[in-house]
């Protein structure tokens, strides 16, 4: 067991998408000693090259050179594939791995609900879900402000415990952390619940993070989405509390005061969001319910996104 965790950690890492996750968590990574290459997925026709990216908190910054190439021109992928893109885009991901006879770990490092369905659909063997508890934006083109709020869980969507602490063991480092989740759902749901909060009313408000923790008012709009959700996950079996919720909005709020969330740098340049698999999606498994619930909150706040951003890229 030992030896084959030690050897998983050896093993290339695959970052797809070299953007506000992916690009921070190659210069951890290898600055870790461990082997990564950042695949672009967008364009087929990136030679390989190496690039130096930068990440920086208020305590440190590391840089690394990172070896960047397309994907279409990986002839193959053994290691462990982080997918790291928006995920609108994993349909088509999911199809061009499977191309390439891929059998690696997919860790899929992406907000939502529902979003591993290609992969499933694909038939990829193991599959692990990360809840991400960072918050980044690029300052230049290969340099992001990256912090850490917490230790982000990983857990099984298919695959093994096995599996998984051995691609927590690869993924781990103390700067950028994380940890084997057992319940991964419940994480998963209360992340999409705290991502509804921030991806609708920030852009709405066209203002960063932090205006939670310094606005009670804005706040208590939170908390008016975080009890209408609760609602759907009491039906859902999910043992979820408006506190604890509250709780780690507030702590997200603080630990990234002055930073934009990412549906708001989206919209700024004139990017798709990811709306369609947080507010919206949650909606749509509300009306699946027996209950048939009705979010009329968190849809209407998603719909006024879904607007904002087709106005923002006319």
């Amino acid at each position: 067991m030992l030896y084959a965790r030690k050897m998983k950690s050896q093993a290339t890492i695959y970052i797809l998408g070299s953007g506000a996750v992916g690009s921070p968590l190659a210069v951890y990574l290898a600055n870790a000693g461990r082997t990564v290459i950042a695949v672009r997925t967008t364009t087929s026709d990136v030679p390989k090259s190496t690039k130096t990216i930068s990440a920086h908190n208020d305590s440190h910054q590391l840089s690394a050179p990172i070896e960047t190439i397309s994907l279409a021109q990986l002839p193959k992928l053994e290691g462990i594939i982080v997918i790291a893109t928006k995920s609108y885009a994993n349909k088509a991901i999911a199809l061009q791995l499977k191309e390439k006879a891929a059998t690696s770990p997919i860790v899929m490092m992406q907000n939502g609900l529902g979003v591993e369905k290609p992969f499933l659909e694909a038939q990829f063997a193991e599959v692990y879900r990360c809840v991400l508890y960072v918050t980044s934006q690029a300052s230049s083109e290969n340099h992001f402000l990256f912090r850490p709020v917490t230790s982000s869980p990983i857990g099984i969507i298919s695959g093994n415990q096995t599996g998984l602490q051995q691609c927590v063991d690869a993924l781990h480092t103390p700067k950028f952390p994380f940890r084997a989740e057992s319940n991964i759902q419940r994480e998963i749901w209360k992340k999409v619940i705290l991502n509804a909060v921030f991806n609708s009313i920030c852009p709405l408000l066209n203002i960063d993070n932090g205006v939670f923790a310094r606005d009670q008012a804005v706040a208590e709009l939170a908390r008016e989405l975080v009890l209408e959700c609760i609602t759907l996950t009491e039906k859902l079996g999910l043992d979820l509390q408006e506190t604890e919720v509250m709780e780690q909005i507030m702590l997200v709020s603080k630990r990234s005061n002055g930073q934009l969330i990412s549906t708001l740098q989206d919209i700024n340049l004139g990017r798709p969001t990811e709306i369609e698999s947080l507010n919206l999606e949650i909606a749509r498994v509300a009306l699946l319910t027996e209950a048939n619930l009705q979010l009329p909150k968190i849809e209407l706040l998603g719909k006024m996104i879904l607007a904002k951003s087709s106005q923002k890229s006319m």
